[in-house]
């Protein structure tokens, strides 16, 4: 056990001093019947090392319903190429030290049909105790709240994985009350819900994404920030709206 400690140590150190703002080890025997595409097995590994990105405050506080704005949309991009790097950092000093190791992709969408991605970022974090499904649907760290972006580092290296946190949002419905697509259905869990479709309308979601990624692209000296964004759910959150300076 005591290689799983210094294993998880030098890992996470080295997560944080990449720029992660928080990061976990999630014990993947809590999530295997989570499902996955594009080809990912979790089956092959035993650990996640989940990585989570802090937005800027600001950022988040210019989204409107109206448009999401450019800092956000850059903050998003941003976030992404961090993780890619962090998580391909991550990677290769997992393998440099023996051991196998996968990246899922901060954000790529494998089946468009249904917005998903290779697997759920989410899951892993939640697994990991890094924080909790929100009534949103979303991770939600203690500190950071929502406003974070999310990375997986799929790995057999002996690690020391965390406890999951339960539900902490209480009986808040921010979110639900103010998703402008009607996307959100409140629903009382402690863990995870039992189906995503139990909090979530995925499709009356990704019909706002879409349209301000289509936004964003029409406007040329905008378009290399082109994303299904609206970001909402995640400025009304009243977790992570102020942050403890360190």
């Amino acid at each position: 056990m005591e290689s799983h400690s210094k294993n998880t140590e030098e890992a996470l150190s080295l997560a944080r001093s990449s720029g992660a703002g928080v990061a976990g080890v999630a014990d993947l025997s809590l999530i295997r019947g989570l499902p996955t595409f594009g080809g990912v097995l979790l089956n092959h590994y035993r650990y996640a090392i989940s990585i989570g990105v802090p937005l800027p405050n600001m950022a988040v506080e210019g989204i409107t319903i109206e448009d999401p704005g450019i800092l956000y949309a850059h903050a998003y991009h941003s976030a992404n190429a961090m993780i890619d790097s962090i998580t391909l950092k991550l990677s290769g000093w997992i393998i440099g030290n023996g051991y196998s190791a996968l990246v899922i992709p901060a954000s790529l969408r494998v089946d468009l049909l249904n917005n998903l991605g290779h697997a759920s970022h989410k899951a892993f974090a939640c697994a990991a105790g890094v924080g909790w499904i929100g009534r949103n649907g979303l991770l939600v760290n203690p500190v950071y709240g929502p406003r974070l972006r999310l990375g997986t580092v799929l790995t057999d290296m002996p690690l020391k994985p965390g406890k999951p946190l339960k539900n902490q949002c209480g009986s808040c419905r921010l979110c639900v009350e103010s998703c402008p697509s009607g996307a959100l259905k409140y629903s009382e869990f402690e863990t995870y819900p039992s189906t995503r479709e139990e909090i979530f309308d995925h499709q009356k979601c990704a019909a706002r994404l879409d349209k301000f990624k289509h936004m964003f692209a029409q406007r040329t000296y905008q378009s290399a920030y082109a994303a299904p964004i609206c970001g909402i759910c995640i400025k009304v959150c009243p977790i992570g709206r102020s942050r403890p300076r360190t």
